[in-house]
């Protein structure tokens, strides 16, 4: 697709006034990056701003090395979240020391997450004991592996006569399960991995999405076409940079094409009107629990999850657990074995965090 490569003032020239005024205005007053309605705007290095229509990719389906991802945050999430101290390290170990589990057949690797390359230069790759391959690889290389057997192999990437990097991949058989190997491996290797040194690898760069307008547009928000703006602040000085202001596009949500937004949208009312006929002696206990616990699990900040959210994440998770069709909930059709607030806290697999007993023992409804 043909992407425009112009000026500022010539691209925003160019956008129709009549067709949507508020997204021109928005184009004429700040620096875009990111996409804004149906058009994608970027900066390239030297900041010449060129821009392209947006086309809707559908998510692809979960691969090895996509479902390799999802195992390894839902190991850490059994004991740790991002907002506790230390969970990018505990990440970045995991990340790195975890072998990767994979199937016989072909694979592409990118070289800045599997051989963590931020330069493009000169490399010698060797896998297992056999021969250096000298390569010219940049971070966004794609090395094509393919594996007939199963089996254990070692790549090892050099610069010049250092070892940049060394990654481990299992090839398993294919009536093996991957999440349970993975599940496996973490029983008996986390904590050990833990215990390594973290990587000293440099960050990956990244391109940040945002809307730079002028000190006295800081504070808008609003709706616009397609569009919401934010306003916040946020400074880089522990990092090193300068500070500096910035706002943020959300675009309207869609829930088309995805099954878990849909069947979502479809039982949430059932689980509110539920939320609604609870009694008042239940709400207050309700209140107390989920400061306690989110002021355990999260940092303080405005932008907390409000008390109904919290409501409507533990009956799914109790209706998970019970196996119970949220199509069918209402009052007089709830959960089987729920009664109380300890009830559905036990249900759901959530700690008491201080409630007394009597609290515990408050009826919902």
């Amino acid at each position: 697709m043909k992407a425009y490569s112009r000026t500022r003032e010539d691209v925003y020239d160019t956008f129709p006034l009549q067709e949507a005024p508020k997204i021109y205005f928005m184009k004429r007053n700040m620096d875009i990056h990111g996409r804004v309605g149906d058009t994608v705007y970027r900066h390239k290095r030297n900041g010449e701003l060129y821009y392209y229509p947006y086309v809707f990719k559908p998510r692809y389906a979960p691969t090895v090395l996509s479902r390799r991802s999802e195992c390894l945050f839902r190991e850490a999430d059994k004991f740790t979240n991002s907002s506790r101290p230390g969970y990018k390290v505990i990440i970045s170990k995991m990340f790195y020391y975890t072998p990767y589990f994979v199937y016989p057949g072909d694979y592409k690797f990118s070289c800045n997450t599997f051989l963590k390359l931020r330069k493009k230069g000169e490399y010698n790759l060797q896998i297992d004991e056999g021969l250096k391959l000298k390569l010219r690889l940049a971070p966004r290389t794609k090395l094509e592996i393919s594996f007939e057997t199963a089996g254990e192999h070692t790549v090892k990437c050099w610069k010049n006569e250092f070892l940049y990097c060394e990654r481990q991949i299992n090839v398993l058989n294919a009536e093996e399960d991957l999440e349970a190997v993975y599940a496996q491996w973490f029983a008996e290797h986390l904590w050990e991995i833990l215990a390594l040194p973290e990587p000293q690898y440099a960050p990956l760069e990244k391109y940040f999405r945002c809307v730079m307008p002028p000190n006295w547009m800081l504070t808008w928000t609003g709706k616009c076409e397609g569009a919401v703006l934010y306003s916040t602040r946020k400074s880089y000085l522990d990092l090193g940079v300068a500070r500096y202001d910035y706002m943020y596009v959300r675009r309207y949500g869609s829930f088309q094409g995805n099954s878990q937004s849909e069947y979502f949208s479809k039982v949430q009312p059932r689980v509110m009107s539920c939320w609604k006929a609870a009694g008042r002696e239940f709400h207050a206990a309700w209140e107390k629990y989920h400061i306690r616990w989110f002021d355990s699990n999260y940092r303080k900040f405005m932008k907390r999850t409000q008390i109904h959210n919290f409501w409507s994440h533990l009956v799914f998770r109790a209706a998970k657990k019970l196996g119970f069709d949220l199509e069918t909930l209402s009052v007089e059709n709830w959960l089987p074995g729920v009664e109380t607030i300890g009830e559905l806290l036990l249900t759901a697999k959530m700690g008491h965090y201080g409630l007394k007993p009597e609290e515990l023992n408050v009826r919902i409804f």
